[in-house]
């Protein structure tokens, strides 16, 4: 999932500032479940004399992946290869771009490198910016945000004469001593990439002349983090709140300076996906929303995805009987590895933590959905009952002649239809490698994504696996698949610290689902 976030995040930084974004032609497969195959279609991209040819050994058009027609509607965006193709095109006497365009290697290199694209376009301007350190690596104290523009508005109003020209209102800006208060949003600061949940909060902006360099007078305080809802434990919800007053440096204005401005060919290294902050903070609730745009809307898994997420999810609908069903991502492996799992790296304590959570949320759904349901239908049925009553003693208690007694008008029909029960099954998005503990899971009812592919009924599709084997052999496009059958469930658990339960957060976002319906797997340890 890493891809995405980092076409989330530089798709974001073209719109802002105004640039075509250049993206790799293919993505890595970390791995194939079916080697000989992969390797007669020609996805192979590394010898296999190579010690690591059993990962990121493969490659897949981004395409396959993402839906860059959609993309481009918002943000203009081309591949590496497009690219050197215009350039070409442009001057043909770039001997070495046709050598490039053949090379899965160099097309590679270029995109996550760029340190040797000068020599393929040697008539363009080049320059690369550590995007992690300008965004994460500023001194304490200096707040990055995405535009300093309204806050500078903010200083404007000190000024005697803030309708001077722009160049005494340069001056003068540089002059002030004074410190303004200015809001900032920004996403919960979780390890994992989720925009679900949001803050704003206001902060104490020094002078515009000490943006550059912070004069130590005004000291420094480390932040105190700070919940979104104090009542509210899973999830972690807190952001820094800054008590000191803050310099700020801005997105937009650092790539307007001329060193940047004028660079025909900006290369933004840096790891795009580093847990930790989120990359950028806001001042104005427009660009959060724009961020928003950028993540919820603009980048689109592509066809052949859905295609495989249709047929997943028409088991999974016939599996639950159309009812809805809890959704998990547990994940393991490398988690373990690191000790982030907790108590749970023990299988028992697994299961049992498993357990707990379906307990807790089938009850849940009884109070939240069931019971509430039952009220609301019970309610109704008094209201109807009273205004029944109602009428017939007004019609019991008129003489003929008499005005009629007026009644209330009649309770509108209660037409909510009766919801139905939670399915005893759940979906489990899981990179477990243990058959014993997948065994338990589904003796527990637990379905994985290779349950439902390999479950067979009739009206299955028998040729989806001729039409599209390379989605049933690469984890990292079926990771996708599980990703929208998690986000389709009525409640989710995740695994803290994942980028790839990030990626589910948002997905419900887009749906508009409530993000206090998510929790994860370690709260119920």
């Amino acid at each position: 999932m890493d891809s995405r976030y980092e076409i989330e995040h530089h798709a974001y930084y073209a719109y802002l500032l105004n640039r075509t974004l250049v993206v790799p032609t293919y993505l890595h497969m970390r791995e194939c479940y079916q080697p000989g195959l992969c390797a007669i279609e020609g996805h192979r991209v590394k010898d296999s004399s190579d010690g690591n040819v059993a990962r990121n050994s493969w490659a897949m058009p981004i395409t396959n992946f993402f839906d860059l027609a959609h993309l481009s509607k918002y943000v203009k965006v081309i591949t590496m290869s497009e690219f050197l193709q215009l350039q070409l095109d442009r001057n043909p006497t770039l001997s070495d771009i046709p050598a490039a365009l053949a090379s899965y290697q160099v097309l590679d290199e270029l995109t996550s490198s760029g340190q040797s694209l000068e020599r393929y376009v040697p008539d363009l301007t080049f320059q690369t910016v550590n995007m992690y350190n300008y965004l994460h690596e500023q001194p304490s104290g200096v707040l990055n945000i995405d535009d300093t523009a309204p806050i500078v508005d903010l200083f404007r109003t000190r000024l005697p004469n803030p309708d001077a020209s722009p160049e005494d209102v340069e001056r003068n800006l540089l002059k002030l001593d004074d410190i303004v208060e200015a809001p900032i949003w920004g996403y919960i600061d979780l390890p994992n990439m989720a925009i679900d949940q949001e803050y704003n909060m206001t902060v104490q902006v020094l002078p515009p002349r000490e943006w550059s360099v912070r004069d130590a007078k005004y000291g420094w305080v480390e932040p105190d983090w700070v919940s979104v809802d104090a009542e509210r434990k899973s999830r972690k919800a807190s952001y820094p709140h800054f008590s000191s007053p803050v310099a700020i440096t801005g997105l937009r204005q650092r790539f307007s300076t001329p060193d940047l401005h004028n660079t025909q060919i900006l290369h933004l290294s840096g790891r795009a996906h580093r847990f930790g902050v989120h990359p950028v903070r806001f001042s104005t609730l427009e660009g959060r929303k724009m961020y928003d745009n950028v993540v919820l809307n603009w980048l689109r898994y592509a066809k052949p995805v859905w295609n495989t997420y249709e047929y997943i999810k028409g088991k999974m609908d016939r599996k639950t009987e159309g009812r809805p069903y809890l959704a998990f991502h547990i994940r393991r492996t490398d988690f373990f590895e690191y000790g982030w799992v907790g108590a749970t790296g023990d299988p028992n304590k697994l299961i049992e933590t498993y357990e707990r959570a379906i307990a807790d949320l089938t009850t849940k759904y009884k109070t939240m959905v069931l019971d509430k349901w039952d009220a609301a239908h019970q309610d109704a049925a008094r209201l109807l009952a009273e205004w029944e009553t109602a009428v017939s003693l007004a019609q019991n208690n008129t003489q003929p002649g008499d005005q009629p007694i007026p009644t209330p008008s009649r309770p509108p029909a209660f037409d909510i239809p009766s919801p139905l029960p939670l399915s005893p099954y759940t979906f489990i998005a899981t990179d477990e490698e243990d058959p014993d503990i997948i065994s338990r899971f589904n003796a527990l009812n637990g379905t994985t994504l290779f349950n439902l592919f390999t479950e067979r009924q009739d009206g299955d599709k028998e040729s989806f696996y001729d039409g599209n084997y390379q989605l049933t052999v690469f984890g990292d496009l079926l990771g996708m698949v599980d990703q929208l059958i998690c986000r389709d469930g009525w409640w989710f658990v995740g695994t803290h610290m994942s980028s790839f339960t990030g990626g589910i957060f948002n997905l419900r976002k887009g749906l508009g689902l409530d993000d206090t319906m998510t929790r994860y797997i370690s709260d119920y340890q």
